[in-house]
């Protein structure tokens, strides 16, 4: 929950706008958010010289944020449509950042209460969603990197995985030795050069230690980056 910087306002309002230079144009940004509790809020594109990007962008924004179902409402009608419909809901955060030129990176965090009575653990969930600024349309993390990239990627991820738990084998990792729970699907773009390939609860370490993030640099990466992606192309080596 660290991550994500929220404001407490009395009323549903824009908590702020902010605008980014993104190469030879400017885009906006405005976060609006539900209640008092600031604990819900969504952060969403305003204004760009390109309307035609910057519709497609608020749209994929939504449709990350809240499904599929949502993209065709307005940014403050999804955010209280969603809610409404997901009663145990326990926070909806986000954060909006551009890590390299041209790239737009949101991160979306929700959490919610468990579902049957009883107690237990809630479910969070986290994602990372990449945009291009010319055009507004989504990027796939694979399309980072070379075809058959897992495998070469995953062992580097498990190599360092090990390294910070201070073991010499999967085998010796008593959560998990299953390989194929540590194939990505979820990265962000590191302030640090590189990515940090996010694994949500449980998926390879227990509920208690949280998230587990593996960073990677992209010196570490580079002979599996694809040369001819949107990402590679600018990157400073």
């Amino acid at each position: 929950m660290n991550r994500f910087l929220f404001f407490l306002l009395p009323l549903l309002a824009l908590a702020f706008t902010q605008a980014v230079s993104a190469g030879n144009s400017i885009i906006s940004f405005s976060t609006v958010i539900l209640d008092s509790t600031g604990k819900f809020f969504f952060t969403y594109p305003t204004a760009s010289l390109n309307q035609a990007a910057l519709q497609e962008l608020r749209k994929n924004f939504i449709r990350q944020k809240f499904g599929e179902k949502f993209s065709k409402q307005k940014p403050i009608a999804a955010l209280k449509l969603y809610k409404k419909q997901n009663k145990k809901l326990e926070y909806l955060f986000d954060k909006v950042s551009l890590p390299l030129p041209g790239i737009v990176q949101f991160e979306t965090s929700s959490y919610y209460a468990y579902s049957d009575e009883g107690g237990g653990h809630g479910i969070s969930s986290f994602n990372v969603g990449f945009y291009s600024l010319s055009d507004g349309k989504k990027i796939e993390l694979s399309s980072f990197f070379n075809k058959g990239w897992e495998k070469e990627v995953t062992e580097l991820i498990i190599k360092e995985f090990l390294y910070s738990q201070n073991l010499q084998s999967l085998s010796d990792y008593n959560y998990t030795q299953k390989e194929s729970d540590f194939i990505p699907a979820n990265a962000k773009i590191s302030e640090y050069g590189g990515l940090d390939f996010i694994y949500p609860t449980y998926k390879v370490a227990p509920y208690a230690t949280g998230e587990q993030v593996v960073f990677l640099s992209w010196n570490a990466l580079k002979p599996y980056l694809n040369k001819e992606s949107i990402i590679y192309q600018r990157l400073t080596w």
